[in-house]
């Protein structure tokens, strides 16, 4: 049988688990004072852009997957731009809730989908009951604490306060949230200890559960107020190092095989291909990006905020991102998936 691992023990617990490093050591800057300003372009600039940009080189610029899906893909390319601009116009504080909404859910399903990825590699078929649990405790751990600061106005985005809807904003959300996190992780714990006196645990998956789940749990809890933003920037930080780490596999492995249709794209991935090659484009289209927003704010067109310019345009291609991975992440999970239609299928196959 093959290795539970996705592309090797060390590989796997430097670039997708210990990676999370990055968030108490990202934490010491917030607690010490950095500079908000500072914190964000840092993350943003080498981290949040590249990895953001390096989902085009699966999608965008592979022939075979814009044959297959380019009707969606012209799609989004205008409605999601659209909406975003409009919500940034009229409903500013809104658009800040729906991303941070998104953004923590999508943080969550990525780390889901590698759960999946550990669990088809060892080769067992858990039943449905245990990957609930696996999946409950994922989606929830970053909720109690959150929904109590929602329930309080104690949530902001930078100076954004975010909002919740009306219906949910009482007291008993934060309860109920709570006492269902905690029941999926007791449920979780005491089916890791049958796993592992059986001889049947999955280490890889059960360290990466563990190690999010703690993450997501109590980053909430390690700042307040304005720079609250700053603490989630740390998970986002290690989020984007674990999906560089995931698309630079893929294209490698699709390379390997014979499955990249762009000779461009080829030339990033695959033995002797430099990992900086791969950095280097997408650090590139991120400081692009970033120097049109820029500029469009100071020239100030339409009369608002410069905040205003930059999530137009920052959450416009962010917003794409996350709707092409919700929907990649969902049908790699596919028993049927194949990676030449299905980019993230590959590293389960490896």
């Amino acid at each position: 049988m093959s290795s539970a691992w996705i592309h090797g023990r060390r590989w796997d617990l430097t670039w997708l688990i210990g990676s999370a490093i990055v968030v108490p050591v990202g934490m010491l800057f917030v607690w010490a004072g950095a500079s908000s300003d500072l914190v964000n372009l840092v993350v943003t600039a080498l981290m949040g852009g590249p990895h953001l940009f390096s989902t085009f080189l699966t999608t965008y610029l592979d022939p075979r997957f814009r044959k297959r899906h380019g009707l969606a893909l012209g799609a989004i390319t205008i409605l999601v731009p659209a909406f975003v601009s409009w919500m940034a116009l009229r409903h500013f504080m809104w658009l800040m809730t729906f991303f941070v909404l998104w953004a923590s859910l999508h943080v969550v399903q990525q780390n889901s989908y590698l759960a999946e990825v550990y669990r088809r590699r060892s080769g067992r078929r858990d039943p449905g009951w245990s990957r609930l649990l696996d999946i409950g405790l994922l989606f929830l751990s970053f909720y109690p604490v959150a929904s109590y600061k929602l329930v309080h106005d104690d949530f902001m985005l930078g100076s954004v306060r975010i909002l919740m809807p009306h219906l949910l904003k009482n007291e008993l959300t934060p309860w109920l949230i709570s006492i269902a996190f905690t029941a999926a992780l007791l449920g979780w714990i005491a089916k890791t200890l049958v796993e592992q006196r059986r001889g049947v645990l999955q280490a890889p998956k059960t360290i990466l559960i563990a190690v999010t789940s703690m993450i997501t749990f109590v980053v909430p809890c390690a700042a307040s107020g304005e720079r609250l933003e700053l603490a989630f920037q740390t998970v986002n930080a290690w989020h984007s190092i674990q999906y560089l780490g995931i698309i630079w596999l893929v294209l490698a492995l699709r390379r390997e095989r014979g499955e990249l249709g762009s000779p461009f794209v080829a030339r990033l991935a695959g033995p002797g291909r430099p990992a900086a090659a791969f950095y280097g484009l997408c650090f590139l289209l991120t400081a692009s990006l970033l120097g049109l927003v820029y500029g469009v704010a100071r020239l100030d067109p339409l009369g608002v905020s410069p905040p205003q310019y930059y999530y137009m345009g920052v959450l416009s291609a962010l917003f794409i991102h996350y709707a092409l991975d919700s929907w990649l992440f969902f049908a790699a999970g596919r028993e049927e998936a194949q990676p030449d239609t299905i980019p993230l299928a590959t590293p389960s196959r490896a």
